[in-house]
C-alpha cells in the first residue's frame, strides 16, 4: 500500500495575482455539481506539483461563517483526495487549480467530496491527455 502526503502546506495555496489572474483568463473551465474548477498546466516556478484556490461566493452566502464552513469541506475533501493529481503532472510544471462553489445552500460533506474526487479524476485525465493549455 502506498503512503501518501496528507498534509496542505502553505506552498500548496494559490496566493499570487499573476497566477490568479492567468488561471482565470486562460484556464479550462470544468463543472461538476456544486463545484466549478478552473484548472492550467504552467513551467514550475515551485517545488509543488499543485497549487490550489478555494472560493465560495459573498453573493450565495452573506454570513462569513457559512462560507467558512464550505471552504473547509471543500479543502478537507481536496486534502484527502489530492494523491489521485500528484503522479500526473509532468517534470518542470505544476498545476493552479481553482474550486468555486455553485450552490445555494451548504450541502453534506460526502456530496462535496464526491464532487472534488470526480472533477480531481477529470482534470487528471486531461492532464495525462496533454488536453490542457500548456504556458
Amino acid at each position: 500500500m502506498t503512503e501518501y502526503d496528507y498534509r496542505f502546506s502553505k506552498k500548496e495555496r494559490l496566493c499570487l495575482k499573476n497566477e490568479i489572474s492567468l488561471l482565470f483568463e486562460k484556464g479550462r473551465p470544468l463543472t461538476v455539481h456544486p463545484l466549478r474548477l478552473r484548472y492550467i498546466l504552467v513551467d514550475s516556478g515551485s517545488d509543488t506539483k499543485c497549487k490550489v484556490l478555494f472560493s465560495v461566493p459573498k453573493k450565495l452566502f452573506k454570513r462569513a461563517v457559512k462560507r467558512n464552513l464550505i471552504r473547509r469541506k471543500i479543502r478537507e475533501a481536496y486534502r484527502l483526495n489530492k494523491h489521485l493529481l500528484t503522479g500526473s503532472v509532468p517534470e518542470g510544471k505544476h498545476l493552479l487549480i481553482a474550486f468555486v462553489y455553485l450552490d445555494n445552500s451548504p450541502l453534506a460533506y460526502n456530496i462535496i467530496e464526491d464532487s472534488v474526487k470526480k472533477s480531481l479524476s477529470m482534470v487528471e485525465a486531461a492532464v495525462r491527455k496533454k488536453n490542457i493549455k500548456h504556458e
